[in-house]
């Protein structure tokens, strides 16, 4: 599992098995990886709220919304 944001990230994200790209992410990095899920922002611990979802309750849809 990989978050990223930058351009730097886009290898690590697309060879790990499960990546997300942040909601403040760079738009070329949301443009080369379309596929990937985006999570909220990064000044909202989008991270900490995602793997507190996916411990918790792994079979329910993530909504960074929620």
């Amino acid at each position: 599992m990989a978050f990223g944001d930058t351009m730097n990230n886009r290898e690590m994200l697309s060879l790990v098995g499960k990546g997300f790209v942040m909601g403040n992410a760079m738009s070329q990095l949301k443009l080369a990886l379309p596929h990937l899920p985006v999570i909220g922002h990064s000044e909202a611990q989008a991270v900490s709220h995602y793997l507190n979802h996916w411990m918790a309750t792994p079979y329910l849809a993530y909504s960074s919304e929620c």
